[in-house]
């Protein structure tokens, strides 16, 4: 397990990754503000006065931990942050699976046709999420121990699982779509 500390592309990857699963769910959620804030109404977690400021500013703050996540003086502080923002995402998830409330849609990463139902799996992915965010928050990296080449492999890696992830998340929503029309 000390290769998780110690291997300086595993903190670049964790990074970058963090990053593009923030961006993922940011930008949807900016370009189609109203019907975001439906979704948080939906979760039925905030009084009706706390819905619109939280769905404006949400977003905001997952673009920004994104951004400040490639910025090595504020990495530390944006990883903290999102580790609060996955945990938060998984107790709102956990109440709802749990008052069986399933129906709503998750709001993770928006897209027009998104009709996902929420359940455990969203919770577990959320929970991975903050795992993720708290090794970011904890494991420096060591910038005289970085080559191109790690900085690439972190970076294609990084890649690489947020295109697993994203396409985890639109498989999960083609079962609820197809469920739908019939």
């Amino acid at each position: 397990m000390n290769w998780l500390i110690n291997d300086p592309i595993v903190p670049v990857f964790a990074s970058l990754f963090l990053a593009l699963v923030l961006v993922a769910a940011a930008i949807p959620k900016i370009r189609n503000a109203d019907e975001f804030q439906g979704v948080v109404a939906n979760y039925r977690l905030l009084p009706s006065f706390m819905v619109a400021p939280f769905a404006k500013l949400l977003p905001w703050l997952e673009l920004g931990s994104a951004i400040a996540l490639l910025v090595p003086p504020a990495r530390e502080v944006a990883a903290w942050v999102a580790a609060g923002l996955f945990m938060m995402f998984a107790m709102a998830l956990a109440i709802n699976v749990g008052r069986g409330r399933t129906h709503i849609d998750c709001g993770c990463v928006r897209r027009p046709t998104s009709v996902s139902r929420i359940g455990m799996f969203h919770v577990m992915r959320a929970l991975a999420l903050a795992a993720v965010s708290l090794y970011t928050a904890n494991v420096s990296i060591n910038m005289s121990a970085l080559t191109i080449e790690s900085v690439l492999m972190g970076a294609a890696a990084a890649a690489m699982f947020a295109m697993i992830y994203l396409a985890a998340d639109l498989v999960v929503g083609l079962h609820d779509s197809r469920a739908k029309k019939s």
